[in-house]
């Protein structure tokens, strides 16, 4: 009587002869490096991997794919910038990580972040001032009364208009680093 096998005998027994090249090896193995990119974007972000600890994850992986692993980190890192507060660890990283013509770039990303906040927090202040001011004409005020910007229009637009110019800015520069990325 014959021997009954399980599923796993039978795949194991039609696929013995299938393995895969060195080349194809290669690529799985970089394929998986990869996958844990956005991963390490997102702990940089979130500051739980310093750009010291980004470095060593790096080094973790075989010397033939280090400057892939970089370079993606780097494009991801590049297109995650915006004029948010996760810009400041991201442009940090990036500076560890940085190739010779990155640093005026990298320097122009926080200085473009760092004005879009400061004339931010000046043009809502001065649309606070203002409500607070048409409120008090109408004899709304006291220590309690605070304004409440969202319901504004003047200040919807004045933030869009400055957004938008800086946020071409930010686009311009993102571009630039992208391509210094691609080309290292």
């Amino acid at each position: 009587m014959g021997e009954i096998k399980s599923t796993l005998d039978l795949v194991l027994e039609k696929t013995k002869h299938l393995t895969l090249s060195a080349e194809e090896k290669a690529e799985v193995r970089l394929q998986e490096a990869l996958k844990k990119v956005p991963g390490y974007v997102e702990r940089v972000i979130n500051r739980v991997f310093t750009p010291e600890r980004l470095l060593d994850e790096i080094q973790s992986f075989p010397q033939a794919l280090q400057p892939r692993i970089r370079r993606e980190i780097a494009r991801q890192m590049c297109h995650t910038l915006d004029l948010s507060e996760k810009t400041d660890p991201l442009a940090e990283a990036l500076e560890v990580l940085a190739e010779p013509g990155w640093a005026t770039l990298l320097a122009e990303v926080r200085q473009s972040t760092s004005e879009y906040r400061q004339a931010r927090v000046s043009v809502r202040q001065e649309a606070e001032n203002r409500i607070l001011t048409r409120l008090a004409e109408t004899g709304v005020r006291g220590s309690a009364v605070v304004a409440k910007l969202e319901d504004d229009p003047s200040w919807k637009a004045e933030d869009g208009r400055l957004r938008h110019h800086c946020e071409q800015k930010l686009v311009a520069l993102r571009e630039a680093l992208n391509q210094q990325a691609a080309s290292s």
